[in-house]
């Protein structure tokens, strides 16, 4: 996990900051970070690089509520996604969810070479009016402790 860091509390600025110049049109402040990660379920990773994820998880199914990399084809959204998934295999995770823009090309890359699906389409769900697609990853089995998840 190294470059990994656990976003908690303190990493709140960190995160908006991120996530501002990742999403400028559809940012999330401090607050909404705050009100995120206090909530049950809710799971946040700061790459060292330069990137962030939050997941939120309820019993055996996960959501994937934000991702952004600050800079782009270094591996760091991969990394970060990989991390993600190997915690979720840990906590008997067996579904995730995600919405992406259809004009996320990279993104759409990202997701399809690690094995979602497109379940559907949401029309207008962007601040801007861009349509999103929802996806789907059905996991492993659930790993056990000491296990990397990556195939590696």
């Amino acid at each position: 996990m190294s470059g990994m860091i656990e976003a908690g509390s303190a990493h709140i600025a960190v995160l908006a900051a991120m996530h501002k110049t990742v999403f400028p049109h559809e940012a999330w402040d401090e607050v909404g970070f705050t009100t995120l990660l206090r909530q049950p379920g809710v799971h946040g990773l700061i790459h060292e690089g330069g990137g962030f994820l939050l997941l939120r998880s309820v019993l055996d199914e996960a959501e994937i509520l934000t991702i952004g990399v600050l800079e782009k084809r270094r591996g760091i959204g991969t990394s970060l996604l990989h991390e993600g998934l190997r915690r979720l295999r840990l906590a008997g995770v067996r579904t995730l969810y995600l919405e992406v823009a259809t004009d996320n090309a990279p993104a759409l890359a990202l997701y399809e070479k690690q094995g979602f699906v497109v379940t559907g389409r949401r029309k207008a769900y962007y601040d801007d009016g861009g349509d999103a697609l929802t996806m789907r990853l059905e996991l492993a089995a659930p790993l056990q402790a000491g296990q990397s998840g990556t195939g590696e």
